[in-house]
């Protein structure tokens, strides 16, 4: 169950780093463009201050995945470690009783 979560937000996260490769597309395009009046430059300022923070947000998202496949490793380990543990069940209940060998030589 576990990793079916750390899967879910593994895709919401490369979802988002695809949209914000659009984004930071699309802000290039702004930025390549020369603007003769003021409003056109504070436009294009604006577009780069918002690249910019784009830019960190996709940092931290690569961040966010690289932890994601590091928990999803850990859970793995954890996994294995319960299911070798499995084989010893520990005592043995008969119905209605006591665990074999709590008396001594029952």
């Amino acid at each position: 169950m576990l990793e079916a979560i750390a899967d879910e937000m593994l895709m919401r996260v490369v979802a988002t780093q695809a949209a914000v490769y659009r984004a930071r597309e699309q802000l290039e395009q702004v930025l390549r463009l020369e603007w003769e009046s003021p409003a056109g430059r504070a436009f294009r300022d604006r577009a780069a201050e918002l690249a910019a923070k784009v830019g960190d947000l996709d940092t931290r998202l690569e961040s966010a995945r690289g932890e994601i496949w590091s928990a999803r490793a850990d859970l793995a380990e954890l996994e294995s470690a319960i299911l070798s543990t499995m084989g010893t069940l520990g005592p043995i209940m008969t119905p209605g009783g006591l665990p074999r060998g709590l008396l001594g030589g029952y």
